[in-house]
């Protein structure tokens, strides 16, 4: 991959660049693209062992790279089956975010002290994922509530990556059999549209809203209600 080209279209994104352009010449030399149009298996074991590497290779450049890998174990028209199975285990391996940083966050999307919003707030997180960690908490008058707090940042970063890897992309379909081919832009222009709609939560808010009106008429199932004055694109609060 050219340099020269990657500085001329976004200087800022060099790093991103450089470890996407790794990735692409350590598995241009394997099975993946190879047998990406499925028609000639490759060798089993060496064909497993080079799926698992890129799955660990996506999990070490970050939550951006792992959502793009759960989203690609569903392509079985794009990859090998041992690629399809291993980055189908990928899974959202990050620490917590600090209670601080949390309450800074939920702070300025409620535009008032925490303290002022709940009764109480556990600094524990019930769980944590790439994009957000659940947190425990009682309303003013005694409501339970799961509160969803997207991690500080990260949408952001989320952005910076998918435009590197949307002139990335550009390069390979221009330069190449395969991005001819299948057309990476638009992958990755698919891949931008489910992360960013991932990433509001208000989307998920209205789908969730959705889904509790149409499942009403059903008393065994319970779909918990959304608590609209406490969540924003950012913070979701909901029935526990």
């Amino acid at each position: 991959m050219s340099v020269r080209y990657i500085v001329k279209i976004a200087p800022t994104h060099l790093k991103r660049y450089k470890d996407v352009a790794l990735i692409l010449y350590k598995y241009s030399r394997t099975n993946l693209f190879s047998e990406a149009d499925l028609d000639t298996p490759g060798e089993e074991g060496s064909e497993n062992a080079n799926a698992d590497d890129l799955a660990r290779d996506l999990e070490n450049l970050g939550p951006t790279f792992v959502k793009i890998g759960q989203l690609l174990s569903t392509r079985s028209d794009l990859l090998p089956p041992a690629y399809l199975d291993a980055l189908s285990r990928l899974q959202d391996k990050v620490d917590p975010v600090p209670y601080e940083q949390i309450e800074e966050a939920v702070q300025a999307e409620l535009g008032v002290r925490i303290s002022k919003a709940f009764e109480s707030f556990d600094k524990t997180p019930v769980g944590a994922a790439s994009l957000g960690q659940v947190h425990r908490a009682t309303l003013r008058g005694g409501r339970q509530v799961a509160v969803k707090v997207q991690r500080p940042g990260i949408r952001q970063r989320i952005v910076e990556d998918l435009e590197s890897l949307a002139d990335i992309a550009e390069f390979v379909d221009t330069h190449t059999d395969f991005g001819r081919k299948y057309e990476t832009a638009l992958l990755v222009d698919q891949f931008r549209t489910t992360l960013l709609r991932e990433l509001d939560y208000q989307k998920e808010s209205l789908h969730l809203g959705e889904i509790r009106k149409n499942l009403d008429e059903y008393r065994r199932l319970r779909v918990p209600a959304v608590i609209e004055d406490y969540s924003t694109s950012r913070l979701l609060t909901m029935e526990y």
